[in-house]
């Protein structure tokens, strides 16, 4: 019998049946009077719960039975004259001293007394979920395991239900098929259908095949399906089998024409899109190939302009919604912009326009009104509701190609996106944009160059009460011919993009490791601390690759400390506690880097494995600099990393009011130019013998 039915028996009188019905429960509870909070009556089940005997259990008072935090909270307003319910899971400590995960219920049950609102008595029921919760974080981990592989292929996997309704897509799959940041979030299977409906060049034709796919639920394919903005994806379709019958079907999704962004894919094109009318990706990219040799020959100008309407927005709308207002997008471009100039549909909700012998100011006035008539009440944009961003490029200032010249034109409008509301932007070059360096490291990755442009420097993390090396962090840097010795953030973006991060990743472990095996042979050993990439978090086996790194350098884990960004936490968060739950079996350190510098709430401190974290060198100081914002901010969070037992690291020590103010904190270790600037690996074992003898802040271990 359920609580309820005991509390529904209380509720109608049957005073009598109060005690027979509690013992009738196979669940600990217990009946708690209102007027002085102890305990009228328990079961047998309640009694073996505290491990005592069921005559003890009476006149016990409430609050003194479960003693979280929730509980004492809840009997206070008892006391106080609140009458609510209590209906959570909490983990308990049981008198044996076992934890487990319950589920905790009190309800207020019978009559209330007289001249007061309060009820005649609680009822409290205890459930014991830890196998359920064990079942749960199993299953937990093998959908970890699950998504782990979907992610780890180079393909878009799709899965549905017979029904087609969606069970499961990667990464890859929302990226081929342009699928804005909140269908990630809301899985709305309708409006992914028929937001995908509206990427294909024939959106008739793909729902004619998925309907015939639907009712073949043994079906065995693969065929090719034509985007706008130019892919050519052949899919496969599979049935999903189980036990013997089949429950649902695997779409795989392979890029065929497999491009950089603004290249003509495969074809050069005829083809166009239905509901416009206008040319495609590959048709647009053709004819600003014509305008760009026109150009050449008779030196008149072009330019381009890339429009795109806020697809998260348009995703939201429902139906017939999102219908119209797309018409509504398109008959107002075509409104706005000349017949004489060529429009074209390059995705979603990405549109190009082509400005033949028109130059930079033409399309910036274009550009303004396109975004004015989205901005006033009576625009022809105005309809749609969508904030619309604009990009522009011009030949021959971006580029002298079709592809250079539509790769700017989505890059500003990219910039003019960040604005926040309708904005446009011109393309423009600036330092951080050198074409010709990032094309150098880019074919030098690529090539295999890394072993000899690739460095180590390490940096020392020393004890903040003994003055003691803790930790060598090794930073990864780049050795480039023309200007040198290069800081991460100008080639580590690179390498991302050219998915060489877990690369790079595995080449600065290994050797890494193998210098700090060669230090301790020669009588030095200190724990090795590298940064682990949000790339590398996402992919599978991570704690197996990091062990065999470990086994091959001979190397304990437990003298591996690998610091982590909010960002990696926060990519797939359940696919990242389960990696990181894995390398702390193995013994690895993990220390949340650039603790302070984010958005991420204190949540992640409680949900992922960490050991410690290491405050942001603006936290650090502006805590030197006492009254400031930074100052209260790196108390409030380095007390909250201690409450979490969390030991807490400083990096960006300059000088010895930084040092001095860390101290006062209570930080356990530190880091920066105070001590020493990054060394190379020969000057490691100088740099630290000379503290030894100078300070005896260190000592040397015999391997």
């Amino acid at each position: 019998m359920s609580g309820s039915d005991a509390g529904i028996a209380w509720l109608t009188g049957q005073t009598s049946a109060r005690a027979e019905l509690l013992d009738m429960l196979d669940d600990p509870a217990w009946l708690v009077d209102a007027n002085d909070r102890q305990v009228l009556h328990a079961n047998q089940a309640a009694a073996d719960w505290f491990g005592v005997d069921r005559g003890q259990m009476a006149g016990r008072r409430a609050d003194s039975l479960l003693t979280t935090l929730e509980d004492a909270a809840f009997w206070a307003d008892v006391q106080n004259g609140v009458v609510v319910a209590l209906n959570s899971e909490t983990e308990l400590t049981r008198p044996d001293g076992r934890i487990v995960w319950a589920h905790r219920r009190i309800m207020p049950i019978g009559t209330p007394l007289p001249g007061r609102q309060m009820p005649g008595g609680f009822l409290v029921t205890l459930r014991d979920r830890s196998q359920e919760y064990r079942a749960e974080r199993q299953r937990d981990s093998l959908l970890a395991e699950l998504r782990a592989t979907l992610e780890s292929t180079a393909d878009g996997i799709l899965v549905t239900d017979l029904q087609g309704r969606i069970q499961a897509f990667n990464r890859r799959f929302a990226a081929l098929w342009s699928l804005p940041e909140s269908a990630l979030a809301e899985r709305d299977d309708e409006a992914i259908h028929r937001w995908m409906s509206a990427q294909t060049v024939a959106p008739a034709s793909y729902q004619a095949r998925l309907a015939e796919i639907e009712a073949h639920a043994l079906l065995s394919a693969v065929d090719t399906v034509h985007l706008l903005d130019g892919a050519r994806l052949e899919r496969h379709i599979q049935p999903q089998w189980s036990r013997g019958r089949p429950i649902g079907r695997v779409y795989s999704f392979r890029e065929l024409n497999p491009q950089r962004r603004g290249a003509p894919r495969l074809q050069r094109g005829g083809v166009r899109d239905e509901s416009s009318h206008w040319p495609e990706r590959n048709g647009f990219v053709a004819q600003i190939d014509d305008a760009v040799g026109l150009a050449r020959r008779d030196g008149t100008p072009m330019a381009l302009l890339c429009i795109e309407f806020d697809r998260d927005s348009l995703f939201a709308l429902e139906g017939e919604g999102q219908v119209r207002a797309m018409g509504d997008v398109v008959e107002g471009l075509r409104a706005l912009v000349p017949v004489q100039h060529q429009l074209a549909r390059l995705g979603g909700a990405r549109f190009g326009v082509l400005l033949r012998q028109c130059g930079e100011a033409s399309a910036e006035a274009l550009a303004r009104r396109i975004v004015d008539q989205g901005r006033t009440a009576h625009g022809l944009l105005a309809t749609t509701g969508l904030m619309v961003s604009v990009g522009i490029a011009a030949y021959p200032q971006a580029g002298l190609s079709a592809e250079d010249l539509l790769d700017h034109a989505e890059k500003a409008m990219e910039r003019a996106r960040h604005a926040g509301s309708s904005a446009w932007r011109v393309h423009a070059f600036d330092a951080t944009d050198d074409g010709q360096r990032l094309a150098r490291l880019h074919r030098t990755l690529r090539e295999g160059g890394a072993g000899q442009s690739l460095r180590l420097r390490y940096l020392p993390r020393i004890d903040a009460v003994s003055g003691r090396v803790q930790c060598i962090e090794a930073l990864l840097r780049w050795h480039d011919g023309e200007h040198g010795l290069l800081p991460p953030a100008q080639f580590l973006p690179l390498a991302a993009r050219a998915g060489l991060a877990g690369a790079l990743d595995d080449w600065a472990l290994e050797h890494a490791l193998h210098q700090a095996a060669r230090w301790r042979a020669a009588g030095f050993v200190w724990r090795v601390s590298l940064n682990l990439s949000s790339w590398q978090c996402l992919q599978p086996g991570l704690a197996r690759r990091v062990e065999a790194a470990l086994q091959v350098a001979d190397w304990p884990a437990e003298l591996l400390e690998l610091d982590l960004h909010e960002a990696a936490l926060q990519a797939d968060p359940e696919l990242t506690r389960a990696q990181l739950r894995a390398l702390r079996e193995l013994g690895v350190h993990l220390v949340l880097d650039d603790y302070g510098s984010g958005d991420a709430c204190l949540n992640l401190l409680r949900r992922f494995p960490l050991d410690a974290v290491k405050l942001d060198r603006d936290l650090v100081h502006g805590l030197a600099r006492g009254a400031t914002p930074e100052a209260g901010l790196a108390v409030a969070l380095a007390g909250a990393a201690r409450a979490c037992s969390l030991a807490v690291y400083a990096e960006g020590v300059e000088t010895e009011t930084h040092r001095q103010s860390l101290l006062a904190l209570g930080i356990s270790g530190w880091q920066g130019f105070l001590f020493s600037r990054p060394l190379d690996a020969a000057s490691v074992p100088a740099r630290l013998a000379h503290e030894k003898k100078s300070s005896g802040g260190l000592a040397r271990v015999k391997p």
